[in-house]
């Protein structure tokens, strides 16, 4: 169902706060939020292969997750270039795990890698995230920087306890430009409109993607992917 998340990004074509379009501006910069495993981002490196639509994917959980992330990220080598620390802060050192091949296309050409980085968010809490590359528990777990902003953010199934809407919303308001899009799925049965009625006076609007956009077995579902903007 996930591959939807590619699909967006190619039809849509979101550019950096700033990028020039006519001149092939810069590619998109993608946040994963509550990412879990890192299979997310994973498929989204893999609907976007072969393109240079991805410049940078930050990967994002609490510390307990992170060793996950990253073997889920060195586990697809051929797609994702694993760096340590948040690189837009200088902290990005790449972290060769696949004998310093990019790999290879069916066509014979080296195929481009998207920078990831694997780094620790607890939603809503900024203060921890100052970029000084230190974690939640005191180790040297990198965290995301709270000045980054980012064109794409993702997830699933974040919004399904009650109390988790306010730091999820604010985690969204602190890494969004005003051109960001946000897509996240979210499974009704879990997620009470109190969510979206919080997203709306946050300053944010969204709307339920088609269902044709997802794999056949999840239409007609209880799960829906919601596009989330800033309001204008």
């Amino acid at each position: 169902r996930w591959i939807a998340h590619g699909r967006c990004l190619r039809r849509r074509r979101i550019r950096r706060h700033g990028g020039d379009d006519e001149k092939g501006g810069a590619g998109v910069r993608a946040l994963e939020l509550g990412s879990g495993n890192g299979f997310l981002a994973a498929c989204l490196a893999a609907a976007t292969a072969g393109s240079d639509l991805l410049e940078e994917l930050a990967v994002t959980d609490l510390e307990d997750h992170l060793p996950l992330m990253r073997r889920t990220v060195d586990a697809n080598a051929h797609l994702m270039e694993r760096v340590d620390g948040d690189a837009e802060q200088g902290g990005g050192i790449a972290v060769d795990r696949d004998g310093g091949s990019g790999g290879t296309s069916e066509g014979g050409t080296e195929r481009r890698r998207v920078k990831t980085s694997v780094l620790e968010h607890r939603w809503g809490d900024f203060d921890e995230n100052s970029g000084r590359g230190r974690g939640s528990g005191g180790d040297d777990a990198p965290v995301l920087s709270v000045d980054r902003k980012f064109d794409f953010i993702f997830g699933s199934d974040l919004a399904y306890r009650d109390e988790l809407h306010a730091p999820l919303i604010a985690s969204l308001d602190q890494y969004s430009h005003s051109r960001t899009v946000a897509l996240v799925g979210v499974t009704m049965n879990d997620t009470k409109p109190v969510f979206f009625d919080a997203l709306r006076e946050a300053g944010f609007k969204y709307e339920r993607l088609a269902d044709r956009l997802m794999e056949p077995e999840f239409r007609g579902t209880t799960f829906g992917l919601f596009a989330i903007r800033r309001a204008k």
